[in-house]
């Protein structure tokens, strides 16, 4: 069984790195060069406009709940798979993990970086982390032994 889940870990981790940097949504590999766009420091601007003047506002959500979702499994994977138990560490992997894709993005200039993508790929981390806890309780109020 460990080792569906590594493969499903693999797979998970394939796919964060195609939808972060190879989707076709992205922009141009030369955005930074061409018109000196910045990364987007200013935590929810960007959203807050493109919602109140009425932007395709399922792209909106779509971001929003897609960066949080993407995130999930990684806690869920760093703990079943790598076995990391502590939730703070979990916390801080899924925030570096996120930090260093926005970081590649803005050096290599595919994708633009984003600190909500930051934010919300946390909170992703974070979810994936409530989610544990929520199955290990369930697990210790029926069972009684701990995981």
């Amino acid at each position: 069984m460990r080792w569906m889940w590594r493969a499903w870990c693999v797979l998970y981790f394939f796919i964060l790195i195609y939808v972060v940097f190879f989707a076709g949504r992205r922009p141009s590999p030369t955005w930074g060069l061409d018109n000196n766009q910045q990364p987007l420091l200013i935590p929810f601007r960007l959203k807050w406009y493109q919602y109140t003047h009425a932007y395709n506002l399922s792209d909106v959500y779509l971001d929003v709940i897609g960066n949080i979702i993407m995130f999930v499994p990684m806690s869920l994977f760093l703990y079943i798979v790598f076995g990391v138990r502590k939730y703070s560490r979990l916390f801080l992997i899924g925030f570096l993990a996120s930090l260093i894709i926005e970081i590649v993005q803005y050096v290599t200039g595919i994708g633009i970086p984003d600190i909500d993508d930051l934010i919300f790929n946390t909170a992703g981390a974070f979810l994936g982390i409530v989610v544990i806890d929520g199955v290990r309780r369930a697990i210790l109020s029926n069972s009684g032994s701990p995981l």
